[in-house]
């Protein structure tokens, strides 16, 4: 009776021995080809990622570059600014010189006629 039990064991330890055969030498191949894929993906991953950090240094130049570029405007803003309260000012004053310069003439034409007609008045007087 052990014999029989033995020679079912042998035989079904033989049979799954036979099976596992093809399975493992299958699952070799797979692993052959996970290799394959991994060292492509691997070798085209590279240049692709060298050229991933390449852009981003542009961009963070480019950033950069904006950010001065964005300095110099606002200097340039405010340089404009202060040139227009200037201006401003400036013209205020040239606009009360000018009303101050209009009452003078005026008061000197005003002072002249008068002065015209007194001596006008003062010739034909006298003289006539």
């Amino acid at each position: 009776m052990v014999d029989i039990a033995l020679g079912i064991i042998a035989s079904v330890v033989l049979v799954l021995g036979i099976l596992l055969i093809p399975i493992l030498l299958e699952f070799r191949k797979t692993l052959t080809r996970v290799n394959e894929f991994v060292e492509r993906t691997d070798s085209s991953l590279k240049p692709t990622l060298e050229e991933l950090r390449t852009n981003l240094e542009m961009l963070n130049r480019i950033t950069s570059d904006i950010q001065s570029v964005t300095g110099g405007v606002r200097g340039l803003t405010e340089s404009i600014s202060s040139t227009s309260e200037s201006l401003r000012k400036v013209s205020s004053t040239i606009s009360g010189i000018t009303t101050e310069t209009n009452a003078i003439i005026a008061g000197l034409k005003a002072g002249i006629r008068t002065g015209i007609e007194v001596f006008l008045k003062n010739i034909f007087k006298q003289g006539g």
